[in-house]
């Protein structure tokens, strides 16, 4: 996935490099692995991010809806649409799970 992706992330676009000429990025879980939410490690529940963005879409500070627009847990504004590559399908149960976790939805 990091590589499809080619160590960019998936939010905010950023590539960090590190010595060696290579990218570090990071596996996000969309729908966390481990008790109590019991995630799959299945490529479609992975997101390729950054540190940064990590952190913000583990504790909520990060969403997504369904049509993979980015949005703000603190001020609910729109920051941006989800990179996507062709080869890495995403399945939107997990998007609704993680985002339920954080988003009172009627």
């Amino acid at each position: 996935m990091k590589q499809l992706h080619k160590g960019r992330c998936q939010m905010c676009g950023q590539v960090l490099l590190v010595p060696g000429d290579s990218h570090y990025s990071e596996g996000a879980h969309i729908q966390a692995i481990g008790y109590p939410y019991n995630g799959p490690d299945v490529l479609e529940n992975v997101l390729c991010l950054c540190p940064n963005c990590h952190v913000l879409f583990d504790y909520g500070a990060r969403y997504l809806t369904d049509d993979l627009r980015i949005i703000d847990g603190v001020t609910q504004e729109e920051i941006g649409k989800l990179r996507t590559h062709r080869q890495h399908k995403l399945d939107i149960r997990y998007v609704r799970h993680h985002r339920g976790r954080w988003v009172a939805e009627d």
